[in-house]
């Protein structure tokens, strides 16, 4: 009778394994398909608008690196200007992207690629910490939040150092047995160094988050920390050495760490910092945005209110590497000069682990029902109802810190103390269970709401202040992340893409290119970043040819000028303006993609250019 019921038994394991199988497989599929379906059900915008220039100054170095390192490299020395191409972490796998997939599909690849960084590692940690409907929460809040939607928006590198750094601290918190952690660590050291070499916020952020890994295993596990710490360099140091080769063969630059090491040190003259960062505080009270991370931190610790030692490792870890992220952030922007909050495009890279510690207090906010079988589910079906509300009708006023945004930010903390609680007073009793979802149902909405509208709140007005940056820092537009078009952003990305084949490569180095355009044009911002905006431009007269353009000419001495325009007018007059330099139309194209359009004139100045360059006839 024994062997009889042990050979059931066996027989019904074998017959459950390929419907586990199954599971799994599916249960992967839906993850890796995340992105994808996020973006067709919230309706993500696809890019973001350009604000700035900035972000097209690196798609000229995924597009095509030689135009950069060929043309510029000498004159660019002295203010530490090729920084961009330096970016390696980021730069290396978006020209990857570029190379096998092109301009608009290479683009997309490598969002899919960075949101897969951010959601997989934090998928698999919440699912081994409070199940699979928690993981889905997590999920959720990542691939819907406006910040990191905006980010992955655009070419410049917070994209990246946003993903990575969540990404590295999920797989530095994972619970994970003797065997296991170290793929884990080996995928966490892999991800910082990446974050390290993609933007100098990245190092920050990398140097936080193992400081507080350090510190939680000294009190938590020390035992083989040694060598986990010896482990982590090891990644580090491989990782780096791999992406200098990574560089040299795609980008064409072998060593980035001195142009980073140059541009930090250039960034610290005193008028960088007085172009960048604002020498007081004031600015920071018209920025709702600011209140979230505060709001998510202070929530995410009354939710886990109990003595420090009963928490458990992973959430602490995360809590610690959020707080002390801000704290540092806070520290560089208040007390050095540092423009870490006030640059939305430096503050985005905060988000990521933020997400990761909202979705953990939500998880442990909706602990009264994650055992129920059907109720399990509603924290996941209401994270997602309240960013489709919010398209449903997206009319969020303009308001700062007070009164409005005090409140917001207010009301995760009590809902988070309520339910902390709640749970401490937890009861088996079917009138409380009912209630408990009811709690559980209004504290996730309420909480993902009011932050939702911090994020989305646009500035209001400032009034006239003295010690304000004098570059300044365009309003993100977090607000049209969800619900928005991106049909017009991406016909304009694939025109300024496009720029540089047009252009052709220079035949010797140093045969460098200026433009000339009607300033105060929008649609130029991001063809004008391609090769490096005002800096490689002529003065906003076009196209008359001002005293001070030539002293620009007589300075850098341009090989090529290119000329922009929407509609072709002023090009015959400019190139008249330009009539003692012996320029030589050689080139002219109008860029074409759905409603952008663009007008370009490539013109060679003989009096600059070598001979190896002039056309055979001239116009």
């Amino acid at each position: 009778m024994i062997a009889a019921d042990a050979l059931t038994s066996g027989s019904a394991r074998h017959e459950r394994q390929p419907v586990a199988r199954l599971a799994v497989l599916a249960e992967s599929v839906a993850v890796l398909a995340s992105p994808v379906i996020a973006f067709f059900v919230l309706r993500l915008r696809a890019m973001s608008p350009v604000d700035l220039p900035d972000p097209s100054m690196h798609t000229i170095y995924i597009v095509d690196p030689s135009q950069m390192f060929n043309r510029y490299a000498a004159a660019f020395a002295a203010t530490a200007r090729m920084r961009e191409g330096a970016q390696a972490g980021f730069l290396v796998l978006a020209r990857l992207a570029y190379l096998g997939f092109g301009i608009l599909g290479g683009f997309f690849v490598m969002r899919y690629f960075l949101a897969l960084v951010a959601v997989v590692p934090a998928y698999v940690l919440l699912r081994k910490l409070y199940g699979i409907p928690a993981a889905v929460v997590g999920v959720i809040v990542l691939l819907s939040c406006p910040v990191l939607i905006t980010a992955w928006g655009t070419d410049y590198p917070d994209c990246a150092v946003v993903s990575y750094i969540a990404g590295a601290v999920c797989c530095l918190a994972m619970p994970a047995r003797d065997r296991g952690r170290p793929l884990w660590l080996i995928a966490g050291g892999v991800l910082l160094t990446l974050a390290t070499w993609s933007h100098g916020i990245g190092i920050v952020l990398a140097a936080t988050t193992v400081v507080v890994y350090v510190l939680v295993r000294l009190m938590r596990a020390r035992r083989r920390l040694v060598r986990d710490g010896a482990l982590l360099v090891a990644v580090a140091v491989a990782a780096t050495v791999i992406l200098m080769f990574a560089s040299r063969a795609v980008l064409g630059q072998f060593d980035f760490i001195r142009p980073t090491l140059a541009a930090e040190k250039f960034l610290n003259h005193p008028d960088q910092i007085r172009q960048w960062h604002s020498a007081n505080w004031r600015w920071a009270p018209y920025v709702s945005y600011l209140l979230v991370p505060p709001s998510v931190i202070v929530a995410f610790w009354l939710s886990f209110a109990r003595r420090l030692s009963k928490i458990a490792s992973p959430q602490l870890f995360v809590g610690l590497v959020c707080t002390v992220q801000l704290a540092v952030f806070a520290y560089l922007q208040f007390a050095y000069h540092v423009e870490a909050l006030e640059q939305h495009f430096f503050s985005s890279t905060l988000w990521g682990v933020v997400c990761l510690a909202l979705a953990l207090t939500l998880a442990e906010m909706a602990k009264p029902i994650w055992g129920r079988r059907l109720w399990r589910w509603l924290p996941a079906v209401l994270v997602l109802a309240v960013p489709l509300a919010y398209e449903a009708s997206p009319q969020v006023p303009a308001f700062g810190w007070v009164p409005a945004g005090t409140d917001l930010a207010l009301t995760p903390v009590l809902f988070a103390a309520v339910m902390r609680f709640w749970t401490l007073g937890g009861s088996a009793h079917s009138a409380r269970r009912a209630r408990s979802v009811v709690a559980v149902a209004l504290s996730v909405v309420a909480v993902t709401g009011s932050l939702l509208v911090l994020t989305v709140a646009q500035r209001p007005a400032m009034p006239p202040m003295t010690g304000l940056a004098s570059a300044g820092d365009p309003s993100p537009t977090y607000g049209q992340a969800l619900g928005g078009s991106a049909s017009v952003l991406i016909d304009w990305y694939q025109v300024s893409a496009s720029i540089p084949a047009f252009v052709g490569n220079p035949t010797y180095k140093g045969e460098q290119l200026l433009m000339w355009f009607r300033w105060g044009v929008r649609q130029f911002l991001e063809p004008v970043g391609i090769f490096h905006e005002g800096f490689n431009s002529l003065g906003p007269g076009f196209p008359v040819l001002s005293t001070a353009d030539q002293h620009d000419l007589a300075r850098r001495r341009p090989a090529e000028l290119l000329l922009y325009s929407l509609t072709g007018d002023g090009f015959r007059t400019a190139l008249g303006a330009l009539s003692r330099y012996k320029p030589a139309l050689i080139r002219t194209t109008v860029l074409r993609h759905g409603t952008a359009v663009l007008h370009v004139w490539l013109i060679v100045l003989r009096s600059f250019a070598r001979r190896s360059i002039w056309p055979s006839t001239t116009t």
